[in-house]
């Protein structure tokens, strides 16, 4: 998997709202990501690899965007679950 075929997919999968697809999508992203940022033998200077990188960029900010709506969204009901979960203070 290409970094930014991952990012694409995690895209596609949250603005489709289809959000429990996203744990089967997170290992193979985060070795591709791991892959990446290991890879010391690229040439940093080459515009190709420029344009990757924006590109990259892109994506990663688009996805953390979307990411943190969704997380907005949530917050109260997983707030709600918090407090509902949670045992009575003793006096």
């Amino acid at each position: 998997m290409q970094l930014t075929q991952g990012l694409q997919a995690l895209l596609d999968i949250a603005e489709k709202g289809e959000w429990e697809k996203v744990d089967s999508l997170l290992q193979d992203l985060l070795r591709t990501m791991e892959t990446v940022r290991s890879s010391s033998n690229r040439n940093l200077t080459a515009p190709d690899f420029r344009k990757q990188v924006q590109e990259v960029l892109r994506l990663l900010d688009s996805a953390l965007q979307v990411c943190s709506e969704r997380k907005d969204q949530i917050a109260p009901l997983v707030n709600a679950f918090a407090r509902a979960i949670a045992p009575p203070a003793t006096p």
